[in-house]
């Protein structure tokens, strides 16, 4: 069994951002021959809700966990405030951390990860690298290791970093400085992996790479995950028809043409809380459905365990799913789209027509797709589900296309790949 330096800030028990990712490669990395070392952040109390996905790793898996002053100060997966005065200072406060912390406010990580990372090279043989952005404090941690153990590189990308087509840098100094850090992990990677066919290539052109030295390894489902699924609605008659909605709003999510159809409906007499009910488990405000008016048809629930997120899908009617317009439908996959596919009910995308998450729920037979800006469309959609009421979940076939490529067994196989090709297997 070789074994690879896992860098990754981001780690279960959270529950957000790049957690599922790091977990699909720790899980089954060992059936291909690699054993991880994650060198991960504080667990905190805040955003540790998934203790389960600790238990489901292999006895190999080894996780050294180093502390970072600033982790309770902005819990991953929290409900954020959409508006007035807490809104306001919590945007001051992320503003001036751009100002201050480059690459971003995880290098207040880096010192102590960077001791407990070579305690461990220097505690137990390792074989390779991996680290993955963002933060971009990963890359930063994983290259200095590489060097330190005199090992091979592999940088994996969930976003792009310094050309990421938005405004996330506080001038365009940080944006230059960020580019200047980018290219020195790059250089120094025997490989990059990244998260779609479409941003492996933009990142092997960007940084004047050979197109074979930069694999697209997707996220995916898991394939354990199948034993969870099960449906349990009642009669559809004498109940409304449910909506659920499992994992984080991020900050680029618009629901707001969505909720306005909400209220539309309620307006017009084609939707009340005896007819259709929307469940949102994981943390978008509930505050934002009472401003609106819309508390008898919008449930909250806080962040579950990745297990409980089956229990939401049993007893809904189909599941809702957005994602922003442009880079994110271009360059990536919605984060729930995998996790939506194993149900086999019918699934609510307001997403872009045409980008990634799109083609694939299409492909699945299981995608209502609406701009997430169309109203007209939206509403359209949603009266197309609404009338599914009751219908009989589609059976999915793991095994065939297209859910097969995305099974994490396979990609974590193709990473096994090139694990072994960068450290010369």
């Amino acid at each position: 069994m070789r074994r690879v330096l896992f860098v990754s800030y981001i780690f279960p028990p959270m529950v957000a951002g790049g957690a599922p990712r790091a977990h699909q490669f720790c899980r089954y990395l060992p059936e291909h021959g690699w054993a991880p070392t994650v060198l991960t952040g504080p667990a905190d109390d805040s955003a540790a809700v998934d203790a389960l996905a600790l238990a489901e790793l292999p006895p190999c898996v080894r996780v050294v966990r180093a502390d970072c002053p600033l982790s309770g100060r902005a819990a991953r997966g929290a409900a954020n405030p959409r508006g007035g005065l807490a809104a306001a200072m919590r945007g001051a406060a992320r503003a001036a951390s751009r100002l201050v912390l480059l690459p971003d406010r995880q290098v207040l990580w880096k010192a102590a990860a960077l001791r407990a990372g070579r305690e461990a090279l220097a505690g137990e043989r390792h074989d390779a690298v991996l680290a993955t952005f963002g933060p971009g404090t990963n890359l930063l941690v994983g290259r200095e290791l590489a060097a330190v153990g005199d090992l091979p590189l592999v940088v994996d990308f969930r976003d792009l970093w310094a050309d990421l087509p938005h405004p996330v840098f506080a001038t365009p100094l940080h944006r230059w400085l960020a580019a200047r850090m980018e290219r020195r992990a790059v250089a120094a990677a025997s490989r990059i992996t990244a998260v779609s066919a479409r941003m492996a290539g933009h990142l092997a052109a960007r940084h004047g790479r050979r197109p074979e030295e930069a694999v697209a390894i997707t996220n995916g489902f898991d394939p354990a995950d199948l034993a969870r699924v099960r449906d349990e609605r009642g009669p559809a008659g004498g109940r409304p028809f449910r909506l659920c909605y499992t994992g984080s709003v991020y900050g680029q999510y618009d629901l707001g043409p969505f909720l306005d159809v909400l209220g539309g409906l309620t307006r017009d007499g084609l939707a009340s809380p005896e007819t259709l009910r929307v469940e949102f488990v994981g943390n978008f405000p509930p505050e934002e459905a009472a401003r609106r008016g819309l508390s008898g048809l919008v449930e909250c629930r806080p962040h579950v365990p990745h297990a409980g997120v089956f229990d939401a899908f049993a007893r809904a009617d189909a599941l809702l799913m957005i994602e922003a317009p442009g880079y994110w439908a271009e360059f990536s996959y919605a984060a729930k789209v995998f996790d939506y596919l194993l149900p086999g009910k019918p699934v609510l995308a307001l997403v872009e027509p045409g980008g990634n998450s799109a083609r694939l729920l299409e492909a699945a037979g299981l995608g209502c797709t609406a701009h997430p800006a169309d109203r007209a469309a939206i509403r359209a959609a949603l009266l197309e589900v609404m009338r599914l009421k009751g219908a009989p979940p589609k059976a999915m076939n793991i095994s065939a296309p297209p859910l097969a490529d995305f099974d994490r067994r396979r990609l974590a196989a193709r990473l096994a790949a090139v694990l072994d090709e960068a450290a010369g297997l």
